[in-house]
Parts: structure tokens; C-alpha cells; sequence
């Protein structure tokens, strides 16, 4: 078939508003127990104190009795996390846009902040848990992910809720034997990945109305096994990563998408390079500082990664114990997180079964937050420019106090065959 022989002049016409937004739904709400912020209109600090135990002794044949010493704890939540996301407009940039700048954008910074927040009480959830499932509690290896199935999802949500009634924080509180209890006022609530709620789903054979009927909201996804469901693409990570030997210079190792390469001693040269030096432990250093992002740059330690990429390192965070030769990421906000490696050596790799996702069990209103400052934007002028910056921010603490930890367990997923959630959302 013969091309078009004419040459036309078209018109590009532009839609009068943004693409949507494809934002991850947060669910700290549920978890978070804001009670606090009235307490702190002016200072820092929250302290909450916790009365020792008493036991019960026989007492003597004439009516002689022991006093016991008694002793108030102290546990205080710091304001320590202030967070900002700021951007600059020119003025005739917003003058001349055809769509509305400061309202989209208005709402991308806020929103930014709110998935942070969100990331950070899952993290704190996670890490202040009184108790843990893994692999080991369901007949596997301790300390390694289970694998939950359509076949035994109902097994999880059982052993959790018997985990809350062995800590004592899920009572009958129709029959209380006389006692003045105090009852926790929170529901029973999982906050799950999207691959749990599959298994559920699967479970229940498609009949998705056994969840309930409310409409959804902040990833709430119905009732099941005790538990009301909350989904989340934001739950902590974890994952181990062997090095007992020092890596090879090529050697290369991904963890979001973001390649960090090994380099010969003293020759990072490429963003994302590290110089693995002359031991496997200033290797591991090095490797440590590049995915933190700390320390002093350069080709004797490591290159700097893109500004992109180190958008994708945020929020996931590296240690190394030289006793044991394992580095340790910790990741908030992210969900599932995809690690990969090619090192040569053969023991360098990243530890079966410690690629975990952290699905929580709770009460709700198990773990304290106090926002000190809402997250909201403010504009300021730029000296020298026709423009101004545009600042969201916020300053919040957030903390599991001795009396909140019973009423979380952290439940350990191997996330090894997990897709993580969309991380580039337009």
C-alpha cells in the first residue's frame, strides 16, 4: 500500500487537567493512637509511666504480712522526625501552565508526607511487636518467612489471635470474675500485603461478600478469621545479605531497581561504584555508606548514585556485623523490595529465607503518634528569582510503649517471590 503523499499541519489539543495519580493508601490511622497530641501543645517530650508488678505470699498463722517495694518506669515519646517535600515554580512557568500547577503539586508534596508518616508507624509497629510469627511457628525454620498459602492463611489468623489472647490483651468482656480490668479499647485488625488478601480470597473460593459489604476505606478490605483487614503496599522489610568473602571488582548486587557495582581498591569511578578496599569488612563498609547514602564521597570509598535512584534507596537502610558477616536492610514505606546479586564468590548471597515482608496483628490504637505539625504547604518567596518554593511539611513522634507492645504481632513473610508495588507513580 502507497504512503500518504500529503504533508498536513495538525493541531495538538492538551487536556484541561493532570493524569491521575496512582498513590499507595495509607493505613496508620488504625494503627495509631493520636490520643497524646493534647498533651504536648509546647515541648518535645511525652512521658508515661508504668506501675511494677505485685505477687500474692501467703500470709503467716498469726496474721503477719510482707510489704512489697513498688516501682513507677518512666517511657517518654520524642518529636524527633521532621520531613518536608518542596518544590520551586518560576512565575511565569505559572503564568504560562495550561493546567493547574500549585493544585497538583499541592497535593503530591501532602500526600508524600502522608505516605512517609504511614511507613514510619508500620516500621515502628513492626520493630516494637511483643511478639513474632515466622517460618519456626508453624513447624519451619525459625527466623526465616513462612510461606502463607490459600491452604493455611486460616492457621496464620488463628495462632495470631491465640498470640493476643496469651498476652492477655483480648478479653470476654461480658464476664470479667470480679476483676477491674483494663480493657484495651482497640478491635482486632491485620494489616496485610495484597498477596495475603489473594490467599484469602482463594480461600473463601471468590466469595468476597464473607468480608463484609463496607465500602472501602484507608485499605480496608472486610472481616475475616477474628480480624479486620486492612491492606497495605507500605509494610516493613527486611533482608540478609552473606558476605564472608570480599566481593570481586564487577561484582554487582540491585535492591530496588538500583544497581550498586563493586570497584577495584581506590577506583569507584561510575555513580553507584564502591571500592571494596583490601578486607571483606571495609568491602561491606563501603557498601553500607553507598546505599545510605553517608560519608564522604569519592573513589577511595564510593560514587554517589543518580538523584532518581537515590529516590529509590529512601527510606531503606543498611548495616554490617563483622562478628557474622551479614549486612541487613531494613526498608519503610516500600513493601515488598526486589534484591538480586551476581558476585562471584559463591557464598555471597542474599540469605534463603530472610527476604521478609512484615504483615502486622494488632489492636487498633496499639502504638502512639503524636503530629505536632500537620502536613501542610506554605509558600516562600526566593530572593533573586521571579518564583517561589513550595514546602509541605510536617514534625511527628511516634513510639510502642511497654503497655502497647502485647497488643502487636509482627508476622514474618518470606517476600522472595513477591512483585513489589508500583514505585515510579506518575
Amino acid at each position: 500500500m502507497a504512503s500518504n503523499p500529503n504533508v498536513m499541519t495538525f493541531e495538538t489539543v492538551f487536556s484541561k487537567e493532570y493524569q491521575m495519580s496512582h498513590f499507595k493508601e495509607p493505613v496508620y490511622q488504625i494503627l495509631a493512637d493520636t490520643r497524646l497530641e493534647s498533651d504536648l501543645v509546647k515541648g518535645q517530650t511525652i512521658s508515661r509511666s508504668y506501675a511494677s508488678d505485685v505477687q500474692v505470699n501467703d500470709m503467716g498463722g498469726d496474721g503477719s504480712y510482707s510489704t512489697q517495694a513498688i516501682t513507677d518506669t518512666a517511657e517518654t515519646l520524642t518529636i524527633n522526625k521532621e520531613k518536608e517535600a518542596s518544590i520551586y515554580i518560576k512565575k511565569l512557568d505559572e503564568l504560562q501552565a495550561h493546567l493547574p500547577l500549585k493544585v497538583k503539586y499541592g497535593r503530591k508534596l501532602a500526600n508524600a508526607l502522608i505516605n512517609q508518616i504511614d511507613g514510619d508507624v508500620l516500621l515502628a509497629a513492626y520493630q516494637g511487636a511483643g511478639t513474632t510469627l515466622d517460618d519456626g511457628s508453624f513447624a519451619g525454620t525459625s527466623g526465616n518467612g513462612h510461606v502463607p498459602t490459600a491452604s493455611n492463611i486460616a492457621t496464620v489468623f488463628v495462632t495470631a489471635m491465640q498470640k493476643l489472647r496469651l498476652k492477655n490483651v483480648v478479653y470476654n468482656k461480658r464476664f470479667q470474675g470480679g476483676m477491674k480490668l483494663e480493657v484495651p479499647e482497640g478491635m482486632p485488625i491485620a494489616v496485610i500485603s495484597p498477596e495475603m488478601l489473594s490467599y484469602i480470597e482463594l480461600y473463601l473460593g471468590g466469595k468476597d461478600t464473607l468480608l463484609g459489604d463496607q465500602v472501602s476505606r484507608n485499605g480496608y478490605s472486610g472481616y475475616f478469621m477474628g480480624f479486620e483487614l486492612f491492606v497495605s503496599n507500605s509494610l516493613a522489610w527486611t533482608a540478609t545479605l552473606e558476605l564472608p568473602t570480599i566481593p570481586t571488582a564487577g561484582d554487582t548486587v540491585v535492591i530496588n531497581g538500583v544497581t550498586l557495582t563493586a570497584a577495584a581498591d581506590g577506583a569507584a569511578s561510575a555513580a553507584g561504584e564502591y571500592s571494596i578496599q583490601t578486607t571483606v569488612d571495609l568491602a561491606a563498609a563501603e557498601l553500607v555508606k553507598l546505599i545510605n547514602g553517608t560519608g564522604t564521597a569519592g573513589a577511595d570509598s564510593y560514587i554517589e548514585v543518580s538523584t532518581a535512584n537515590r529516590r529509590l534507596l529512601k527510606n531503606i537502610t543498611a548495616s554490617y556485623d563483622t562478628g557474622t558477616n551479614l549486612l541487613t536492610l531494613v526498608s519503610s514505606g516500600w513493601g515488598t523490595v526486589v534484591v538480586s546479586e551476581t558476585f562471584t564468590a559463591a557464598g555471597n548471597i542474599f540469605t534463603v529465607g530472610k527476604q521478609i515482608i512484615h504483615p502486622l496483628f494488632a489492636l487498633s490504637k496499639s502504638l502512639s503518634l503524636v503530629v505536632q505539625k500537620d502536613p501542610s504547604m506554605e509558600e516562600n518567596f526566593v530572593s533573586g528569582k521571579i518564583g517561589r518554593d513550595y514546602i509541605a511539611w510536617t514534625v511527628y513522634g511516634i513510639k510502642v510503649f511497654q503497655d502497647q507492645a502485647p497488643m502487636i504481632v509482627a508476622y514474618s513473610v518470606l517476600s522472595s517471590s513477591f512483585t513489589a508495588s508500583d514505585t515510579t507513580p506518575n
